[in-house]
């Protein structure tokens, strides 16, 4: 009973749970539908009327939406693509004008012209501390919204005009980002009517002008080129020669040119304005642009490197260009003056230009003659080219009389400094030769300054000054010699009173002038004028600067000069040997040099020769040797190699280690070079010369990569194992290490440290810690590490086919969890596996890459600065490497970055791949 009793309760409580649920459910689904149909009785409607209010609204407005979108995609588009038509024909337009093309040399026609982009040499602009190189890049100054350019005539004020603007040509051509609408202008062309007078007006009328100049050029819609440009991505505008704008016109144009840059302002503020004249000119009109253009860059001088550098861009040599370039070069060398005068790119053109050409077929053999050419050029030809106005020899003459009875009156007083002279003598002096009134002769004065550029004002009403103190000396020796009645005779008075009173210090005042004034006299006179020079006992240096520029060496005085002159540097000491001496022995070089090829032009033997000169000096003591080019070489190292090599002393052989420390310097570099190329001294001295030089200046390392080996360098390297060459024929990863002159010479230069065959090995570092690493000939091209990367991915490529794929597809996963876990370890296998074949497939392109910095060349892709490696491929090596070394490949990785590698990597401080830098304590050193 008690258990029917309690069968029958579980029953009971069984119903009630079963009844319960039911109820429970049918509640809640009746709950549901009631709020279903609810919210569809009323939201219904309320959907229907806002979708059909919506879809009136969109029918009524989205074509005109559509419509609007559409014309507005296509006129931008339109605008873009004609602005973009219309700068790429502006831009060749101008890259193709002859104009801005070539740069004009003078004294030749057109077909001697330079162009610009192969002939410019970076100029040096200087404004205090803020000074920089423009070497091509135009985004430096055009980022300076207001520029003047200022420099001495012929310091490559318009060459580089033109060189900014082609460059600005070059971005705007590329569509690059920042670049400007470039304009050139020449002032000269620059004239507002007279009718514009006020600063709006005037405003107006430039940047009319500036458009007229734009929308001249054939093309869609150039003025609206401009316009787009004038108030958006902006103007780079270049306005050439303010010192060519006639003095007249010059308030009118200085005042629209300050109404223009206010313009230019408040149209956009990327508008940019660079202005060039000349510093004689800028002196006289500082004031009236100090507001508008503030900052003022000077154009500097050519440095004696630059020298050589335009030498190397000179396109028309008639003969052998390396030879042509030594030898203009060598040619300056042993005239400092003549050097010096050169680093100013106009007479440096001219000077190569009459020396390869000749003006009219005259050659030009002396500095007198050169400078008579240079002159006449400053003075009427140049400037009449510039205003196209023929040059009067009428003008020549009463320019030359005012210079040089100004010069001649100035370098004969000693109580005034030397080239700062009197500007009140000038305009006493123009006064007189015009006729005119004070007031008008200082305006005339000041004219010529500006239209010459010879003199500048120093301070205004006060002294001026030559644009360089030859150019005084020459005016003063030309009116000397054609002047003067008695200009000689009244020149050797004032040299001997300068002689006669050595505590005044004007003894050497006149010995640039003598020389220049015994050229300038007629030739009846100049025998004459020797003798009485010799006579009154003149210092060695005029004497014999004298005879260079006369040559004339059948002079009864020329024996006795040589003489004194020979046994003065030979009996002086040698710790007396200073820079006055040095300079002695130099001109005298100089002066036996032309008298012995004079000499025997004539059929005549010279008594006195270079040979015996440093027979005597050398006394037969190499230290004494040594020691003489040395000092020589601390003072001016082409001039001692040509030294050297005329008396037969070969500093390569003797002094490698000064030579080698000076190859960064151009001219030497090519004077080295020339000797290796023409075999002329086939010494393995010269071969280790040119390998340390290139361990040393990276400049030489890639200068000597770019030249051919010659056949008797190419004759000795073949003697050598192929895999002990530092040159490989794989110039895909090896580029760097093709054959070349610096790669021969390095094979050489190993070989003889290796053999213990190094004279003088303190001096060649470099070749002795390369000469322990493995030679890259012994390495392979890399198609063997190539391998496993091919078998990897292979590998990967099968793994997700074969057991990724059966894996996500099979269904009873869960039931077969032994064949799962063999499967997910094939994977890591292959995974592992496809990591270490990249590892290792990346060891030639790494190890290319320390070989090419150990022998100080360029790496892969440094030829562009600009460019930016997020994730560089260092980085990535480093992860691996780390992997790599801690499961024992670090056998395989020293077989191929060997320890001699990377100390000889430390030793001469090369800069390896990051990876083996922090790191390198990990591999067994």
């Amino acid at each position: 009973m008690d258990v029917l009793s309690a069968g029958s309760m579980r029953a009971a409580t069984a119903g009630t749970v079963t009844l319960d649920s039911s109820k429970i459910s049918s509640l809640v689904d009746l709950k549901t539908v009631l709020v279903t149909a609810a919210v569809t009785l009323v939201l219904t409607p309320l959907i229907y009327m806002v979708a059909r209010r919506i879809s009136i609204f969109l029918r009524q407005n989205v074509r005109m939406w559509l419509e609007a979108a559409l014309f507005r995609l296509a006129k931008w588009s339109r605008s873009s693509l004609a602005r973009r038509v219309s700068l790429k024909e502006y831009c060749r337009y101008g890259l193709g004008n002859p104009h801005t093309r070539f740069l004009q040399v003078p004294g030749r026609d057109e077909a001697g012209h330079l162009e610009a982009d192969r002939a410019f040499v970076s100029l040096k602009l200087e404004n205090g501390a803020a000074s920089f190189v423009y070497s091509g890049d135009v985004t430096e100054i055009q980022d300076m919204s207001r520029v003047r350019v200022v420099g001495d005539p012929g310091s490559g004020k318009s060459s580089l005009a033109k060189k900014m603007f082609r460059d600005a040509c070059r971005e705007a051509e590329a569509i690059r980002p920042g670049h400007r609408l470039p304009i050139l202008v020449e002032l000269k062309r620059f004239t507002p009517p007279k009718n514009v007078s006020s600063d709006k007006t005037m405003a107006n009328w430039a940047v009319k002008f500036l458009r007229d100049h734009v929308a001249k050029v054939q093309g869609f819609d150039m003025g609206e080129l401009f316009d787009s440009y004038i108030r958006g991505d902006g103007l780079f505008l270049i306005l050439d020669g303010l010192d060519e704008v006639a003095g007249s016109d010059y308030l009118r144009v200085a005042a629209t040119l300050r109404a223009l840059s206010g313009r230019l302002a408040s149209d956009s503020p990327h508008n940019s304005v660079v202005l060039t004249m000349r510093s004689q000119f800028h002196s006289q009109v500082s004031d009236h642009l100090e507001a508008d253009f503030p900052p003022v860059f000077h154009v500097r001088p050519f440095s004696p490197e630059d020298i050589y550098v335009f030498l190397t861009k000179w396109p028309h040599y008639a003969k052998d260009k390396r030879a042509e370039i030594l030898r203009l070069y060598n040619n300056l060398t042993d005239r400092p003056t003549l050097r010096e005068m050169c680093s100013n790119p106009l007479v440096l053109a001219m000077y190569v230009s009459h020396d390869q050409h000749g003006a009219k077929g005259v050659a030009i053999d002396t500095r007198t003659a050169f400078y008579s050419k240079v002159v006449e050029e400053l003075l009427v030809a140049r400037r009449g080219r510039q205003l196209e106005m023929p040059a009067k020899s009428l003008l020549r003459e009463q320019r030359e009389t005012i210079f040089g009875r100004l010069a001649f009156e100035h370098m004969c007083d000693p109580e005034q400094a030397a080239n700062s002279l009197s500007w009140t003598r000038a305009v006493e002096v123009v006064a007189g030769i015009y006729r005119c009134g004070k007031k008008e002769a200082e305006q005339r004065f000041r004219d010529l300054a500006k239209e010459t550029g010879l003199v500048s004002e120093e301070r205004i009403g006060e002294s001026f000054r030559f644009i360089h103190l030859t150019f005084c000396e020459f005016f003063a020796a030309k009116e000397a010699a054609e002047g003067r009645t008695h200009g000689w005779a009244e020149l050797m008075t004032a040299h001997r009173a300068f002689s006669a009173n050595p505590d005044a210090f004007t003894a050497s005042r006149l010995e640039e002038v003598i020389p220049f004034a015994l050229a300038l006299l007629p030739r009846a006179r100049r025998v004459d004028a020797l003798r009485e020079l010799s006579d009154c006992g003149a210092d060695s240096l005029v004497v014999g600067r004298c005879f260079l520029e006369t040559q004339l060496y059948d002079h009864p005085s020329w024996a006795a000069y040589a003489a004194a002159e020979s046994t003065f540097l030979a009996q002086t000491p040698a710790g007396s040997w200073d820079g006055v001496w040095l300079r002695r022995l130099h001109l005298f070089n100089v002066v036996l040099k032309e008298a012995e090829e004079w000499l025997t032009a004539y059929g005549r033997r010279p008594r006195i020769t270079l040979e015996n000169l440093f027979r005597d000096l050398v006394q037969d003591d190499r230290e004494r040797l040594i020691q003489l080019f040395s000092s020589y070489a601390a003072v001016d190292v082409p001039a001692a190699m040509r030294l050297a090599a005329a008396t037969g002393v070969d500093l390569v052989a003797e002094q490698p280690g000064l030579v080698v420390a000076n190859m960064s310097y151009p001219p030497l570099r090519a004077m080295i070079l020339e000797m290796v190329q023409t075999g002329s001294n086939p010494s393995d001295e010269l071969i280790l010369l040119v390998a340390e030089a290139g361990l040393r200046h990276q400049s030489a390392a890639v200068e000597c990569a770019e030249e051919g080996a010659p056949e008797w360098l190419t004759d000795k390297v073949n003697t050598i194992d192929a895999r002990q060459a530092w040159f490989k024929r794989d110039v895909v990863l090896w580029r760097a290490y093709r054959p070349s002159l610096y790669t021969h010479c390095l094979s050489w230069s190993v070989e003889l440290a290796r053999k213990g065959a190094v004279r003088h090995a303190v001096e060649f570092p470099g070749v002795l810690a390369i000469s322990g690493v493995p030679a890259p000939g012994r390495f392979g091209a890399g198609f063997f590490f190539s391998l496993p990367l091919f078998f990897a991915t292979l590998a990967y490529i099968y793994s997700v086919w074969f057991v990724f794929i059966p894996i996500l597809s099979s269904s009873d996963v869960h039931g077969n969890e032994s064949g799962f876990l063999a499967r997910m370890g094939i994977v890591a296998l292959t995974m592992i596996v496809s990591l270490y074949s990249m590892d290792l497939s990346l060891v030639p392109r790494l190890r290319c890459d320390i070989y090419v910095a150990l022998v100080n060349l360029p790496k892969r892709g440094s030829r562009n600065p600009k460019r930016i490696q997020k994730v560089p491929f260092e980085t990535f090596l480093f992860d691996t490497l780390l992997i790599t070394i801690p499961v024992r490949i670090s056998s395989f990785w020293l077989r191929h970055f060997s320890a001699p590698l990377l100390v000889a990597s430390r030793n001469l401080e090369r800069e390896l791949p990051r990876q083996l830098r922090p790191r390198k304590r990990l591999l067994p050193l």
